[in-house]
């Protein structure tokens, strides 16, 4: 098996990235997330960073006004799912994620790292983060650890003794520090505690314990919670009650309050009518500007906001990232890059190009230029178009072989887009109104198409309402002159079943069909008659199985269906080679299945990709654990014919290049690496040791006291493992003091390991 892809991690992350090439073609891996949802945001000089809910980490250089994306990947940044930022005192940026634990990029912004459960923490969905110093206190879903700098020194609960939160309020949603002191707010009141005391007792702050907070911060002087849509205050030198900070100045309360963040010393606070700064001596709200209005019920719609040294202010949503600039409401929107939406469900190639389409999000189109968008609601961004109709629900997509580009969008239209003119022209295929042609809808509901030698074009349908009332329409066949010329269904014609899967024409005409539960047939067109189909082949074998994809080949057919790779000869439809996949298609899959010039076969399914290499016998899987995916439920692959890879996944798009080869890392003067954890403890299934360096990839062994090698590695990356255990010959090694010699780039280093138990 190839393992060309264990090494090709260089996904361009903006850090020391150079070259005039767009950012989707500067490495092995490129991933192009919409982001819709800002769940914090921290400015920092020249950069404004921008925690994102889908779309990973964005840095934004206000100099330029340029964004570059850091997005998941083995060995990166842990998720695209992000909650929270902060800069530690020896300036490292953690990240918070959603169920990956936090992420570190070192201080001179060249290598990740990670601490989740593994390393001590009680959840790896990390909620709040809040420094002292060299500690930082992580707050997550299941209660609240200890970093000492170096390692986590304690979580509480601690899984042993009952949790000091009461009333099972164990989901951290903020957490302040202020000198000795840190609180902790929570689905079910704040607690207070000392670091003079080790952390170890909790006490309610009282009046509140049953209430729900979303965040708490400080500033110098004030405490301030947010409780569901209303701030609370408390005051460090004033004993007392908490009570509302509602006040605005000039007079007026708060309205409903959404979001609360502390930056710069700073206290800040997003609401349905605009953006606020808490005045601490005076103990009212100013506000920033009347310009925005952040809706609670839709988390892309609300804003997280920041102040930089300056005192200039970002805010964010889904639109993008607002920078205020001279006068006070002034303000410029700065729009990352993108697609259209997230979920895509097909892709296809024209020349250079890319178009994109989603699921209710729109449709797109990539060149070296960068995307254009047809959104599919009201709200046009910058560069968006909005000549098609109505750009959601869109399945079917077709380049056909004049290069028009045909979209199915369910239960509305069938649009054309052609750009051969000087001025791109679209025409509406519109079956409306039903009195017109009965249930027209479903005339729109196209999902696999195909051009055949003639220049016709075929679309199999399925429908929306397939348990309701309006079977699907079969096999439709569009004219030269783009219209519909014939509808073939079980009941008119050869067809076998209304619901069409896939399609795909071979070199020497004839039409393959894949249905949705009654396998393969093909079909010898008759040259100047599409107003007819002739009797199938059904090909032997598959009469009961569901087809996914089909693509012709050569002198080969290619089919996926349940969970193999199937190859069928052209000429007669024998089965020839079939592979196991593993995983099979998931629901949204429109066009799963796609060949290179070279003759590879990618495929996409539930767990990620397969790569299939006729006559090696080798089937490469590609999913979250050695790739950059989006996501491993994968819907559409087109490949260039350069071999690289286009992928739509549920949750964003990525390109692949097989044959990209990074350039050689720079020579480190001395070769410095640390293992951990150190020591280890020893249990029945072993251990898990890492190895981290400066170095970018590793090869070395494992010693005794005696010199007795126990353990080789090699091709071990930053945070990779490098040994569980157990030697070479199966057995779990003792407790006792162990050596690993680290070779990288023709230098060596040694580290001492030690085993407890």
């Amino acid at each position: 098996m190839r393992k060309r892809w264990v090494i090709l991690f260089s996904v361009l992350t903006g850090l020391g990235a150079s070259g005039s090439a767009p950012a989707w073609e500067r490495g092995a891996w490129s991933t192009l997330i919409r982001a819709y949802t800002y769940r914090d945001l921290l400015a920092e000089g020249d950069t404004v960073w921008c925690a994102t809910g889908e779309a990973g980490l964005l840095r934004y250089q206000p100099s330029d006004s340029s964004f570059i994306a850091i997005n998941r990947e083995p060995g990166g940044l842990a998720s695209n799912s992000l909650t929270t930022l902060l800069r530690d005192r020896s300036g490292r940026l953690w990240v918070g994620t959603l169920g990956a634990g936090a992420s570190r990029l070192s201080a001179d912004g060249t290598k990740w790292d990670v601490v989740n459960r593994f390393d001590g923490l009680p959840s790896d969905s990390v909620t709040a983060f809040a420094a002292r110093g060299d500690s930082l206190l992580i707050g997550t879903p299941r209660g609240i650890a200890l970093w000492t700098g170096t390692e986590i020194q304690g979580a509480l609960p601690d899984g042993f003794n009952p949790s000091p939160f009461t009333n099972g309020s164990d989901w951290m949603t903020g957490i302040a520090i202020h000198g000795d002191s840190a609180w902790v707010c929570t689905r079910l009141g704040v607690y207070r505690s000392q670091f003079s005391q080790g952390l170890t007792t909790w006490t309610s702050e009282a009046g509140i314990e049953s209430f729900a907070f979303e965040n708490i911060v400080t500033d110098d002087t004030t405490l301030i919670a947010l409780w569901g849509n209303a701030p609370l205050s408390h005051a460090f030198e004033t004993p007392g009650p908490w009570s509302l900070a509602t006040n605005v100045a000039g007079g007026g309360t708060i309205p409903n309050a959404v979001r609360i963040y502390q930056d710069q010393g700073k206290l800040l606070l997003t609401t349905e009518q605009g953006f606020f700064v808490w005045n601490s001596n005076m103990k009212y709200w100013v506000k920033v500007t009347n310009q925005f209005a952040s809706v609670r019920n839709d988390d892309h719609r609300s804003f997280a906001l920041t102040v930089d040294r300056n005192g200039r202010f970002f805010a964010a949503e889904q639109d993008g990232l607002r920078e205020r600039v001279g006068n006070p409401d002034l303000w410029t929107l700065r729009a990352p890059a993108g697609p259209p939406g997230n979920d895509i469900l097909n892709l296809a190639l024209d020349g250079k190009r890319l178009w994109v389409n989603t699921f209710a999000e729109g449709i797109g189109r990539l060149d070296d230029r960068g995307w254009r968008n047809w959104p599919f609601d009201v709200r046009c961004a910058p560069g968006c178009d909005t000549t098609l109709y109505a750009p959601n629900y869109a399945f079917a997509l077709l380049v056909d072989r004049r290069s028009k580009k045909w979209f199915g969008c369910w239960g509305t239209v069938i649009d054309v887009y052609d750009d051969s003119l000087p001025t791109p022209h679209v025409t509406h295929h519109l079956y409306q109104p039903d009195d017109v042609l009965p249930d027209g809808g479903r005339y729109t509901c196209a999902w696999a198409s195909a051009a055949d030698s003639s220049g016709g074009r075929w679309f199999g349908m399925d429908t929306n309402n397939r348990d309701v009332c309006c079977p699907a329409r079969g096999l439709h066949y569009f004219d030269l002159g783009g219209n519909l010329f014939q509808a073939f269904t079980p009941d008119s014609s050869s067809v076998r079943d209304n619901i069409v899967r896939a399609l795909t024409v071979d070199r020497s005409g004839r039409l393959w069909v894949g249905y949705l539960t009654k396998g393969i047939d093909y079909f010898d067109l008759i040259p100047n008659r599409p107003d007819s189909l002739p009797q199938p082949h059904t090909v032997a074998g598959t009469e009961r199985l569901g087809v996914a994809g089909l693509v012709a080949r050569g002198d080969t057919v290619w089919a996926f269906h349940g969970t193999e790779l199937v190859a069928y000869r052209r000429t007669n439809g024998d089965r020839i080679v079939s592979y196991s996949l593993g995983a099979g298609v998931g629901q949204g899959a429109v066009n799963p299945l796609a060949v290179g010039r070279d003759g590879t076969v990618w495929v996409g399914t539930t767990n990620g990709i397969r790569e299939v290499v006729p006559g090696s016998g080798s089937v490469q899987a590609f999913d979250l654990l050695n790739s950059p995916l989006a996501s491993e439920d994968v819907r559409a692959i087109q490949v260039e014919p350069s071999g690289v890879v286009w992928i739509g996944t549920s949750l964003g798009l990525n390109r692949y290049d097989p044959g990209y080869r990074p350039p050689p890392p720079p020579p480190v003067p001395q070769l410095k690496v640390t293992v951990y954890p150190n020591p280890a403890w020893l249990s029945s299934i072993g251990i898990g040791i890492k190895l981290t360096g400066n170095a970018t990839s590793y090869s070395g062994e494992i010693y005794d006291l005696q010199g007795r090698r126990l353990r080789r590695f090699s091709g071990v990356g930053n945070q990779g493992f490098v040994w569980d255990g157990y030697t070479e010959q199966g057995h779990l090694a003792r407790p006792g003091i162990y050596f690993l010699r680290v070779q990288s780039g023709g230098k060596s280093a040694s580290s001492r390991l030690i085993l407890l138990r």
